[in-house]
């Protein structure tokens, strides 16, 4: 008997507790004590088919803000622009420290700029950030960067065409492309037909990392990971690493060579993003942020934010265009026009002159919305959001998936269509796959670069057709970020 009253005792107590933090939270499901809405959670991921309709569900049930229990921990997720505005950009500093998944942080043991806080991200993103400036991110050295790596890809077309039709996977094209681009900045070195195969095993090797991560995994502790699932939790290990020293080997060889005196860093002319990281340690010597690993961790952390948003936008982005030809002879008779005909390249000075390529691009951008859930950030003291209180200890997000669907933002939202931000201008401002305030993507400039000119001067060049199906169905619904259908295209010459 007295077993049965401290049990019901025990019960009612962390129901009570439950109903007060839930009253100091936005609206969402009934939550239960310790487990909160995971089998809410987990019925609805299995009933709808994926992460983003779960969320868009949960969205209309509950407001554009709205509270999901992942255990005992509340996730807030704001859906709309204008919360997140306020309270990602005006209160930007309040939520500088992102919440990492133990097993991240387990694996790179808080270095790094992906899954680091504190004065070791503010540093690393500093650091990046005057890097890539002095390197003409943004700039015109950068065009030039991204066009004599778009001609290289062009002219291997070209060569292959047959009757100038070439026929290839899309995403070979534009991995090699981007990666190539990203490489070069990282470590000086860019990819060729004689050294794709060298590219192909570091985007295989990042590929197997990246969907080998669920939601479950981020969630639950290392232990139990270690314990239940020990040949998961080494498969996780082995692929980071193996990504970290496919990415890295460039970096690790030049050490080597300036240790041997084969090879000197010039000051006045720094070639990449390791040769400034190496100046910084042999001016200061090496130090927590600034040595080998910080390294290695930070040149995979580019690699990942300058490689995968990218390519799974461009060709995200053509099997929309496949869909709807005829956005793509909108965007091309537009190009013409301000490039007399196509007798020069566009460049990104011709950006004020394209609206209507630049609303495609949005378009593609909303549609492939890149993240299945957003990274999480801490709510550090009790505050409004949208109206509702969020208490502290809570984790927060703009969670851009279901913003990106939201209907009272974007009207028809599973509809492609590039005109509403012709119709309504403020309306491209919305749309926001690099995130807002101070984590936001790091390689946003150069990724929007990259974007601009890529889409612009293929459609310059040349005219599409799909071989084989074309789709818009999600591959990995239940990934935390989302893959991009397997392509495959023909490159008509024009």
């Amino acid at each position: 008997m007295f077993f049965i009253l401290v049990i019901s005792a025990l019960l009612t107590w962390l129901v009570v507790r439950q109903y007060q933090k839930v009253s100091r939270l936005p609206p969402g499901p009934l939550s239960l004590p310790l487990i909160g809405n995971l089998p809410q959670i987990i019925y609805y991921l299995w009933t709808t088919g994926g992460i983003v309709s779960t969320l868009d569900l949960f969205r209309k049930r509950y407001g554009n803000v709205f509270t999901l229990w992942v255990g005992p921990v509340p996730h807030v997720n704001i859906a709309d622009y204008e919360t997140s505005y306020d309270v990602f950009v005006k209160n930007a500093n309040k939520y500088a420290e992102k919440f990492h998944a133990p097993m991240f942080r387990e694996l790179r043991k808080d270095i790094g700029i992906l899954t680091s806080n504190g004065e070791h991200w503010q540093e690393m993103r500093r650091f990046s950030l005057f890097t890539f400036r002095n390197m003409g991110v943004g700039k015109d050295l950068m065009e030039m960067r991204i066009m004599e790596e778009l001609n290289a890809r062009c002219a291997d077309l070209d060569e292959k065409a047959i009757n100038g039709v070439t026929t290839t996977q899309a995403a070979e094209f534009f991995d090699l492309t981007v990666g190539s681009i990203i490489n070069s900045i990282l470590v000086g070195k860019r990819f060729e037909e004689h050294n794709k195969e060298e590219f192909l095993k570091i985007k295989q090797s990042m590929d197997a990392s990246f969907e080998t991560f669920s939601p479950f995994d981020m969630t639950v502790p290392v232990w139990f990971l270690k314990y239940f699932f020990p040949r998961r939790f080494e498969q996780m290990r082995d692929n980071q690493e193996t990504s970290k020293d496919f990415a890295a080997k460039e970096a690790m060889k030049r050490i080597e060579e300036i240790k041997a005196g084969k090879y000197v860093i010039d000051e006045n002319n720094l070639q990449d993003y390791t040769d400034a990281f190496l100046l910084k340690i042999q001016k200061d010597g090496e130090s927590y942020d600034f040595n080998t690993e910080s390294l290695r961790t930070m040149i995979l952390d580019l690699w990942i934010t300058g490689q995968e948003t990218t390519t799974t936008t461009l060709i995200s982005g053509f099997n929309q265009l496949l869909l709807h030809p005829e956005v793509m002879d909108k965007a091309r008779t537009e190009l013409m026009k301000i490039t007399e005909n196509g007798s020069r390249p566009l460049s990104l000075a011709d950006r004020a002159s394209t609206p209507y390529l630049n609303a495609m691009i949005g378009e593609i951008q909303r549609h492939a919305s890149i993240l299945n859930v957003s990274f999480w950030k801490y709510n550090l003291e009790p505050t409004y959001m949208g109206g509702h209180p969020v208490d502290s200890g809570a984790l927060v997000t703009a969670q851009l998936s279901a913003l990106h669907v939201n209907e009272t933002v974007f009207k028809n939202p599973q509809e492609f269509d590039p005109d509403r931000f012709i119709r309504d201008e403020k309306l491209l401002q919305k749309v926001i796959p690099f995130g807002l305030g101070k984590r936001s993507c790091l390689g946003e400039s150069l990724a929007r670069s990259e974007l601009y000119l890529i889409f612009g001067n293929l459609l310059l060049r040349y005219k599409f057709k799909p071989h084989g199906p074309l789709s818009t169905k999600e591959i990995m619904p239940y990934s935390a970020g989302k893959r991009p259908f397997k392509l495959e295209m023909q490159f008509v010459k024009i």
